[in-house]
């Protein structure tokens, strides 16, 4: 059984998160706080567990469906899932720190823009064309 209650709750649960932190990257005291560190984690969390989810239910499923264009769009969202793992990854490697000057923490606001919106637009995607396709199989 595929749980997409669950998944749409994950994401329901991510996007609070890039809320909050949207909010609180752009000032410099809070971005370096272990408060917002703490966030960080927790969205890397969240997001981890999401994926892994995906993977051992709706990915195991619906890439072995009999339906061509189900496996089709499986793929494309399973290849895009191993991207993101990547790009979220190497992200977090770069967050701003207190030892970390003007320059790095400014990319890393403007980097912060680009990941969440990325996550959001992957978010945006699963539930209007892939979550739809998961609960036709």
């Amino acid at each position: 059984m595929i749980p997409l209650e669950t998944l749409k709750k994950q994401h329901e649960e991510i996007c609070d998160l890039i809320h909050v932190l949207s909010l609180l990257v752009p000032d410099e005291r809070a971005r370096k706080s272990p408060i917002v560190e703490n966030l960080f984690s927790e969205l890397a969390k969240k997001v981890s567990d999401h994926l892994v989810l995906e993977d051992d239910t709706l990915y195991k499923d619906l890439l072995v469906h009999q339906d061509a264009e189900i496996q089709r769009t499986a793929r494309n969202f399973l290849s895009g899932s191993h991207g993101l793992k990547q790009v979220f990854s190497e992200y977090l490697q770069y967050a701003c720190h207190p030892g970390s000057n003007q320059d790095e923490c400014e990319a890393f606001v403007k980097e912060t823009q680009d990941v969440f919106h990325m996550l959001q637009e992957r978010i945006r995607m699963e539930e209007s064309r892939f979550y739809p396709l998961a609960e036709k199989a």
